[in-house]
């Protein structure tokens, strides 16, 4: 008889028919043409495959003799035998995984004098991650044996049962979790959230263990119920306001690309949300749910935001301030094209001036002092050599002692009247602002801006 392969760290339960049997006694005989052999469910299993996507079981079938001619042997699924096992107790401390997570080769493939069929099954990898730390069953019938050779009824169907924690280790287990998960994340004081003319915007991060593979995708949802109970325990602030629908923006779910292990989303709050609730603290329990592949971290899997609304709230203030230029355009502060329009909160309009040789100075004097946490440029219609290329942003108090509170290098406006913004990395009030344009893209003489304006922070 052939060899047959060796098992490695799995149980193999064999049952025959509805009840218990004792194995056949197979004993090699002559071939002989048209002499049928019997057929039977094996608990021989090879060296599983394992990838990242799935495992894959070879099993090998048990043949009463030589097969007289090469044959074909039909093969399905059966899982419901296992649960029935499991419910009578016959099988103990094992868990029937999902049909709907294994494949099974359709047939068996006999060759001439063999006495063994060897057929492939094939596991979703997430399926058994899923189970790790315990016995998985896997059932299996042979349906039919062609060619005058038959089933054993008495041995027609098998149950492999494997222990997971041989197969796997805890480091091979694909988890998705939250960056933040089970813990809260603080918006203020300029962390934790960026900044836009619409409102802030909480960036999320998920993270995906062990080795990356095929493109999936993880469902979001939101649970503002939790906050109640969050603030009854002291979890957070009792001036916390659970965020409501309507009130937020949100995807349903994140997308990891093939050979990815970190995807993001945003949650996003418009201002008037937050202005609406200066005074408050808004909180929102965000959710990952249903992989499309791979398991959630159930430790990790949801990430609690609290957005304090004094200490995110920004202004523009650039109204609030005398501006002045030390060089204005040949036509003058009120040119259709002068200094003026710089500040005048219409992005249609520009500041163009004239012979521009790296000593702009452009100020903004304020009756009270002012926190700038950030300031945007716009650049204006025409050629792009035009547009600023460096500059520093300095304060004062006194108009003599200035002090840099940002500085840019090699910048660029990839388009036309796009507004770009630059955050000041430790915001203090000052009345005076000064911007010092140093440097344009090149190429010529002129200088154009289309807007800056100030954004005060609290």
């Amino acid at each position: 008889m052939m060899k047959t392969l060796k098992k490695i760290g799995f149980i193999a339960t064999v049952l025959c028919g509805l009840g218990a049997c004792k194995d056949a006694n197979l004993e090699d005989f002559d071939l002989q043409e048209g002499q049928g052999v019997k057929v039977a469910a094996s608990n021989n299993i090879g060296t599983i495959v394992k990838t990242n996507e799935t495992l894959t079981i070879p099993v090998n079938l048990k043949l009463s003799g030589g097969a007289a001619k090469a044959f074909e042997v039909s093969l399905q699924v059966n899982q419901d035998t296992v649960a029935k096992q499991i419910q009578e107790g016959k099988l103990t401390g094992v868990t029937a995984i999902s049909s709907s997570a294994i494949l099974i080769d359709n047939v068996a493939e006999v060759s001439y004098g063999s006495d063994v069929a060897q057929f492939q099954i094939t596991v979703a990898r997430t399926e058994v991650e899923k189970y790790f730390g315990k016995k998985i069953g896997i059932g299996y019938t042979i349906d039919h044996a062609g060619k005058e050779n038959t089933v054993d009824p008495a041995q027609n169907t098998g149950i492999i049962v494997i222990n997971t924690t041989e197969l796997l280790t805890a480091d091979d287990i694909h988890y998705i979790s939250l960056q933040t998960g089970g813990n809260i994340i603080e918006a203020k004081d300029r962390q934790n959230y960026s900044a836009s003319s619409g409102g802030i915007s909480v960036p999320l991060v998920v993270n995906l263990a062990s080795f990356p593979g095929s493109a999936f995708s993880v469902g979001i949802a939101v649970d503002p119920d939790t906050v109640q109970t969050m603030i009854q325990e002291g979890a957070l602030p009792s001036n916390t306001v659970a965020l409501q629908e309507g009130e937020f923006t949100i995807g349903d779910k994140v997308n990891f690309p093939s050979n990815a292990s970190e995807a993001t989303f945003a949650f996003d709050v418009p201002w008037s949300v937050i202005n609406n609730n200066l005074g408050n603290q808004l909180a929102i329990v965000v959710r990952l749910e249903n992989p499309s592949l791979h398991i959630l971290n159930t430790e990790k899997s949801f990430t609690t935001i609290l957005i304090d609304c004094d200490n995110v709230l920004e202004e523009d203030v650039t109204h609030l301030g005398v501006f002045s230029v030390n060089r204005d355009n040949n036509g003058g502060a009120d040119h259709n094209e002068g200094s003026k329009k710089m500040v005048d909160n219409n992005f249609s309009s520009k500041f163009l001036l004239q012979n521009y040789i790296g000593d702009l100075v452009c100020t903004l004097i304020f009756p009270e002092p002012q926190k700038i946490g950030a300031y945007t440029l716009t650049s204006a219609n025409d050629a792009a050599s035009r547009d600023p290329k460096e500059w520093n942003l300095q304060g004062s108090n006194d108009g003599v002692n200035w002090t840099t509170i940002d500085s840019r290098s090699n910048q660029t406006f990839a388009t036309r009247l796009l507004t770009r913004r630059f955050n000041v990395a430790y915001p203090v009030s000052y009345t005076h602002y000064r911007l010092n344009i140093t440097a344009i893209v090149g190429g010529t003489n002129l200088f154009q801006i289309s807007e800056w304006r100030m954004i005060k922070v609290r």
